[in-house]
């Protein structure tokens, strides 16, 4: 028994020992070292510490490539035309996409729709619509279900989706493209964010601001400095297109008699006109003061007269002028969708160099803007007496801020005026004012009348970038040129026309600035099954306009 209890004792005391060795400082440190070292240093050789080889550097991975035929980058509608008329041209084994910057779920068709410009600027040549080069746009306003020249923006989107859909267009969203220029090709165009690159026998830039055009290296003018050089950072208005309810066209109508039915309002609005203006551009804008609101067609409507925006200058202590800040101009408004409404004629001036800072920030509203269209709710709420809603879009509508140089074949003001590009160089023909909104600094040109000109895809085609073109309103506009070239329809037209010759060099294997209008023109035919009438025609009237350029 007394053994027994001795040997229990023996082994408490060990275990006490082996305790107090444990918790002893210098054992704890080694313990710690041993716990903490590199695990690399741990492999230990006849003595000497020796460290593992490195291994082999991982090859880097070649980014996947997405190959196509023809790649538009943006997705403005005449870029939407061009890539559903390239599939076409190219058959069902074709590949085309559209890329652009915007996220999925944002609507397609850029300034027609984010943009909020809703009314649409018609070819003034009776029967466009029978016409080859006019039938993408044909469609587009048919399935948006436009009554006739005014488009509801979410029915645009729709439609757009559908065209694309059917066509078996592939859509790749939320992707921006650097273009590597090679040989004066682009060799391939990598998107930014992601481990990607696409390569395509032509692409087509569709971007307001020839963003693609630009990255490759192509030399462009700004504002309207091709025209004069002293108006290089000056150009046409920025609007904002409000999306407005609460009030009808008719309540429109009874604001506007108010006005001019109120002979103390009428006079100091004539005198605000005076203070800011010279005697010929006070005459200029007197001129439609006494014309009501006027409706030329079923769902739009035109303002004549400036007695509701100069009434507005009034109230708001703002001088009539549109050299600087908010001018409320005559306007358009559409009427679409139970009453709602978008009046096109709120317009903002800056210059070249500011736009183009809007344009690298989405074209989104800026404060100013946003505060001038609070002003105009309340107001209207206040003429009206009704809950009038003003809302913004989520882009402002550029009208002009650069257009590309090094185009095989740039078409000028001179040239519109007298009847535009010859009848072999030409796809189609288009009839609109020079539309100059908000006016230009140092133009020193008198504005032609109404053009009625030729057109072909030469002024889209890169001259320096093979397999590159570019359209919509940053194409190969020269002087005046701009004024009418920067008109959405006319850029459909051309769409549809690059679109196809995108299709013919992919299938010829040729460079796209190889192509000709002719070539073109022909393929529109075959694939319309319609014959091409061209208009153009001089009318300058016996007017020489040697200074429009």
């Amino acid at each position: 028994m007394l053994s027994t209890f001795k040997k229990l004792a023996s082994i408490a005391i060990f275990f006490v020992a082996v305790k107090l060795l444990v918790n002893y400082p210098p054992f704890r440190e080694a313990e710690n070292y041993i716990a903490n070292r590199n695990p690399a240093s741990a492999t230990l050789d006849n003595g000497t510490l020796q460290q593992k080889p490195s291994p082999p550097p991982v090859p880097r991975k070649k980014p996947p490539e997405q190959k196509f035929d023809v790649v538009v980058y943006g997705d403005e509608v005449p870029g939407i035309c061009a890539a559903i008329w390239a599939k076409k041209t190219l058959g069902a084994k074709g590949k085309v996409a559209i890329v652009r910057s915007n996220y999925g779920r944002d609507p397609l068709g850029g300034l027609l729709t984010r943009g909020g410009l809703a009314y649409i600027d018609l070819d003034k040549i009776p029967g466009w619509y029978r016409q080859p080069y006019a039938q993408c746009f044909k469609e587009f306003l048919d399935k948006a279900d436009a009554p006739e020249s005014c488009l509801d923006p979410k029915k645009a989107d729709r439609a757009l989706r559908q065209m694309l859909s059917a066509a078996g267009i592939k859509v790749i969203s939320n992707s921006t493209l650097t273009p590597r220029v090679v040989d004066k090709k682009i060799e391939y165009a990598e998107v930014k964010g992601r481990n990607l690159t696409i390569k395509a026998n032509s692409f087509i830039d569709v971007t307001q601001d020839a963003e693609l055009a630009r990255k490759a290296g192509l030399s462009y003018y700004t504002g309207y400095q091709s025209q004069n050089i002293k108006s290089k950072n000056e150009t046409l208005a920025v609007s904002i297109v409000p999306r407005i309810t609460g009030i009808t066209m008719s309540e429109f109508r009874r604001i506007e008699d108010e006005i001019l039915y109120n002979r103390p309002l009428v006079k100091k609005i004539k005198e605000s006109i005076m203070k800011s203006k010279d005697p010929a551009s006070t005459k200029f804008w007197m001129r439609n003061f006494w014309s009501t609101i006027y409706q030329p067609y079923t769902d739009g409507y035109d303002i004549r007269s400036v007695a509701i925006g100069a009434a507005y200058h009034i109230d708001r202590k703002l001088p009539f002028s549109q050299n600087k800040g908010f001018f409320f101009d005559k306007g358009n408004v559409c009427v679409y969708n139970k009453n709602v409404l978008s009046w096109n004629g709120f317009l903002f001036k800056y210059q070249v160099d500011q736009i183009m800072k809007m344009e690298a920030n989405g074209r989104k509203p800026t404060p100013e803007m946003i505060r001038e269209m609070s002003f105009l709710q309340y107001w209207l709420q206040k003429k009206s007496g009704k809950d009038v809603r003003v809302f913004i879009p989520d882009e402002i509508y550029i009208r002009q801020t650069l257009n590309v140089r090094d185009v095989v074949d740039p078409l000028t003001g001179q040239e519109i005026i007298k009847g535009g590009t010859a009848a072999s160089k030409s796809i189609g023909s288009f009839s609109y004012d020079f539309d100059m909104r908000g006016g230009v600094k140092n133009l020193s040109a008198r504005i032609p009348p109404l053009p009625v000109y030729n057109f072909g895809i030469e002024s889209a085609l890169a001259s320096k970038v093979k397999n590159l073109a570019i359209v919509g309103r940053s194409s190969g506009y020269v002087g005046m040129a701009v004024s009418v070239g920067r008109i959405a329809t006319v850029n459909i037209y051309q769409g549809q026309g690059v679109g196809v010759a995108a299709g013919l060099a992919s299938k010829f294997g040729v460079p796209l600035n190889s192509i000709t209008s002719a070539e073109t023109k022909k393929t529109l035919e075959t694939l319309t099954g319609k014959t091409t009438y061209l208009s153009g025609r001089d009318t300058s009237y016996g007017v020489d306009y040697k200074e429009v350029k």
